[in-house]
This record gives structure tokens, sequence and C-alpha cells, in this order.
């Protein structure tokens, strides 16, 4: 039977390929996928304790016994945020609808955070930073923690949205709009929101600087881009 895997980030680098369709033998498990995976692309050793692997979507567990079409989308840690979007939210409009849908029920503050494309990193400039999303699953893990947040004790809204593209220096990246009871409710919960897009959400970034191509994963770890396989 065949399954369909698929590479993002610095695995495409690595691999030569966006995704590929392999021969796989019945009873096949994940785990022999992620074992064959690393046996025909060693190179991909520096992602071992740290890959990301979804089967169709889902995290599963390595035992799972694949079928006929399912896809494996293999990923580095993501370095991502209610959901994708390609272009900046309007600051004003977002907050005043949060103030309004909130003032009524006991709100009586909005902890909003926005992040940034840097200009500079160490001592070379960054030109463009591109994002990529693996959709639609990125604003499903958005949507999800939108949702956890939402449940939290005292929170009244949570709104996140994560650009994607190629961004320049200033251009907005990350929004995380939190409304609750109190300001400690709402740093709280806007903070662990804002960790968790950048920890579970399947967003990948590209540096382009002075000094070369930078794969961006995990918490700011900068690998030079390789295109060879």
């Amino acid at each position: 039977m065949k399954i369909h895997i698929k590479y993002f980030s610095a695995l495409r680098d690595i691999t030569g390929k966006t995704s590929e369709t392999i021969e796989i033998p019945n009873g096949y498990t994940l785990g022999d996928v992620i074992n064959w995976f690393f046996k025909n692309y060693p190179k991909a050793e520096v992602f071992k304790e740290e890959l990301l692997v979804l089967v169709n979507g889902r995290s599963l567990d390595w035992s799972y016994e694949l079928k006929e079409g399912d896809e494996v989308a293999l990923m580095p840690p993501v370095s991502g945020g209610g959901g994708v979007i390609d272009h900046a939210v309007d600051l004003n409009k977002e907050v005043e609808d949060i103030i309004k849908n909130t003032a009524h029920l006991g709100g009586g503050g909005v902890v909003i955070f926005v992040g940034y494309v840097k200009g500079k990193v160490d001592k070379a400039a960054v030109n463009v930073l591109e994002y990529e999303a693996y959709e639609p699953y990125a604003s499903s893990k958005i949507k999800e923690i939108e949702a956890w947040a939402r449940d939290q004790a005292g929170v009244l809204d949570a709104r996140i949205y994560h650009v994607v593209g190629a961004l320049k220096p200033g251009d907005h990246t990350l929004y995380v709009f939190v409304s609750a009871i109190n300001r400690d409710i709402a740093f709280s919960v806007a903070r662990e929101a804002l960790e968790r897009v950048k920890h579970e959400v399947p967003i990948f970034k590209l540096e382009r600087r002075s000094d070369g191509e930078f794969w961006v994963v995990g918490d700011g770890k900068r690998i030079p881009r390789n295109p060879q396989p």
C-alpha cells in the first residue's frame, strides 16, 4: 500500500523534496516510517529528539499501523498563531470589539501581545522573514489554544492571530488578545497562550539575512539553510 509523506521547513532542504509517496507493507507502523526516514536522510538526525510528526493532522503513538493513503507530516520544532492570516490586524478595531463584548461581563482591560519582525539578529540585518503554516492544522491548533484560554477562570475573551507570508522588519507577525476580570489573570493566560502558540502550532520561519538564509526552529535556534539533499 502507499502513504504520502510531507516535509516542512529545514526538512525540505535536507530531503530536497516537499513530499513523496512510498510503498509500505501491511502492518507498517509510524515508528517504522520514522526509522525509514532517518535511514534514508541521515542529515535529519539533528532533529531526531525533537521531530514533530502528524498523521492526517493528528498526533499518534508510533505503534499506530498506517493505512492506505495516510498522510504523514514530518516537521522540525515549530517556531510559530482567531487563526492563520495573510494580513495585519486592525488593532483599534479588535480592541474596541473586545471591550464592547466584555465590559458588561465585568471586564476592565485587555492584555495585548504584538510580535513583529526583527530588523537585526546578532550583527546581521534581516531582509525578509518568511512564515509558512501547515494548514488546516495550524489554524485548528490556534483555535484549540483560543478555546483553552477562554475556558480559564476569569477570562472573558481570547483571540489569537498569526500572520504568514514574506514579512519585512517591523511587520506584525503574531497577535494575542486576552480580556479577563483582573489583570493578573489576563497577563498570565496571555503569556501561556503565547508560549503554546510558539511551541505547538505548525508554523515555520525562514530568515533571509545579510549573512545568508537560516531556518529558525524551536526557541530561536538558527540553522543555516542548505539546499542540497
